[in-house]
């Protein structure tokens, strides 16, 4: 058991360095990590309740990560044309340069379906902007859970 715990130790500090880099998927290795501490001890010590509520969390991130490009194009004014283009964007750019293909597809999308739409370069650029905010807000949110991931773990092995 106590080579699962310190896997599971690797893997939470891999989490955090993998919501920073995005070449790693940090929020999933952070619940590998946890998936290893629920397995490694006992019922006592590690209930199923914090397993639950890390998945639907996990769940929840990597629905946002897909979700917010777009969701930020529209909330900075994206017209109908650049909504499509940053969606057909994130989608061709995964499967180009995952994972951060997501962000820069949709980025480049946006831009031009605001283009398509004749809009002026300004326009265009807001939209990108929100599309960057929303970028810095998902980075924030997979750090704070591969933390809270990293606490939980300590917390319980110590």
């Amino acid at each position: 058991m106590d080579t699962a715990l310190n896997i599971g130790a690797i893997l939470v500090i891999l989490g955090i360095i993998g919501s920073i880099l995005p070449a790693m998927p940090g929020p999933v290795l952070s619940f590998a990590g946890i998936l290893l501490l629920f397995f490694a001890k006992d019922s006592e010590t590690v209930s199923v309740w914090p397993l639950v509520v890390f998945g639907i969390s996990l769940l929840l991130i990597i629905l946002a990560e897909y979700l917010s490009p777009i969701l930020g194009a529209k909330l900075t004014g994206a017209g109908k044309n650049g909504m499509y283009g940053a969606v057909i964007g994130a989608f061709t750019g995964v499967l180009f340069v995952a994972p951060m293909g997501i962000f820069i597809g949709a980025l480049a999308g946006a831009i031009l379906g605001e283009f398509y739409s004749r809009r002026k370069l300004l326009e265009s650029l807001k939209a990108a902007l929100g599309i960057i905010l929303a970028g810095i807000v998902m980075l924030a949110a997979q750090i704070i859970y591969s933390v809270a991931a990293a606490i939980y773990y300590f917390s319980k092995i110590a």
